[in-house]
């Protein structure tokens, strides 16, 4: 009878669905439940200075490249990566401090951080490749991709933009998303978009 009366609830209230962890939560951070927070930072942010960093990375980087990685960042700790329409790409051979960078940022970021595969979006065959979107995370990293040949860069510029676009997961109904991510990528090969009206610089 309790199940019963419980299922006829479930029917009765409106669908009132709300995403969680579109900004981060930091520690020390009060929270209240119209925050739609599942989870916090293992740190509060903090005014030090960071030798460490400003040592490693004015070593692999010059002061503007420096100052890019430091904006695209704050980017995301501000909570302006929701809506700023780029994506970042680390270009150079190998050795040269690609992913030391990009696991800094994933580390900066601890939970709220995906993989994916930057190939798959370019290529209208591979259906389910925002799949690891599924969640939403604030921030998607790859560490050796490739968008040296782009066939399709409807998903991308969708992804990028933040625009709403159909999801396809496997075993699942299709439905529309609109994203936060901010995306990260490292490549050995230079990005080339084949098409001059794609409206990715």
């Amino acid at each position: 009878e309790i199940l019963k009366e419980f299922k006829k609830f479930l029917k009765d209230i409106s669908d009132r669905y709300k995403q969680l962890d579109t900004k981060l939560a930091f520690v020390s951070d009060e929270l209240k439940r119209e925050d739609y927070i599942s989870k916090r930072l293992p740190y509060d942010l903090s005014e030090d200075p960071c030798p460490a960093w400003d040592e490693l990375v004015g070593t692999l980087y010059s002061p503007e490249e420096k100052h890019k990685i430091e904006w695209a960042i704050g980017s995301v700790v501000s909570g302006d990566s929701v809506w700023i329409q780029k994506f970042f790409v680390f270009y150079g051979d190998s050795g040269t401090g690609k992913s030391t960078v990009l696991n800094i940022i994933d580390k900066l970021f601890q939970g709220y951080t995906t993989s994916f595969d930057a190939k798959s979006i370019g290529m209208a065959s591979k259906d389910f490749s925002l799949e690891p979107f599924k969640d939403n995370p604030l921030v998607a990293i790859q560490q050796d991709g490739d968008l040296s040949k782009i066939e399709d860069n409807t998903r991308l510029n969708s992804l990028v933009s933040h625009e709403s676009i159909v999801i396809n997961e496997k075993h699942k109904t299709q439905y529309n998303m609109s994203f936060c991510s901010m995306l990260f990528m490292g490549t050995n090969k230079p990005v080339k978009i084949t098409d001059s009206r794609s409206g990715i610089i």
